[in-house]
């Protein structure tokens, strides 16, 4: 009996409850203003990031199979290009936004692929998939740096 009390009197109260005050101006002026951010910072970061996977792709086992060795030499590509690229780039139109992020987010997935073969070595679809990816992010740098050079 005393729950058909309790849901009687739920049931009297309204649906929404207005505040007396709106509190978002006085919220407002205690926020802190965002830094923007600038890209050169990322510039430093992507470098060294493509120097340690340049590493990284370097430091292999003596005793690798013919396959493995091909892909060991494309990568070793990949890398000098990439690199190349990079330091070739003057200015970015500031359209792309924040594209040292997108190389980071190829960086990382190259280096789950990476991980991924340390299991599967002989994995051609692992194989391929690390290409692809490569072969993307050089791509889009070099789509940076036409977009950039027809606007400077």
């Amino acid at each position: 009996m005393q729950n058909t009390k309790l849901d009687n009197l739920l049931a009297t109260l309204p649906q929404e409850i207005e505040p007396p005050v709106d509190l978002w101006p006085q919220l407002a002026q205690q926020l802190k203003a965002r830094p923007k951010k600038r890209a050169v910072f990322w510039l430093p970061t992507s470098i060294a990031a493509a120097v340690a996977l340049l590493l990284v792709t370097w430091w292999q086992p003596v005793n690798l199979g013919p396959e493995t060795a091909n892909l060991a030499q494309l990568q070793q590509f990949y890398q000098q290009q990439l690199s190349h690229q990079l330091a070739s780039l003057e200015y970015i139109d500031p359209a792309f936004g924040d594209w040292q992020w997108q190389l980071a987010l190829w960086d990382q997935a190259i280096n789950h692929v990476h991980v991924a073969l340390g299991f599967y070595p002989d994995d051609a679809n692992l194989q391929h998939q690390l290409l692809d990816l490569y072969q993307q992010q050089l791509d889009y740098v070099s789509m940076i740096a036409v977009a950039s050079s027809h606007t400077y």
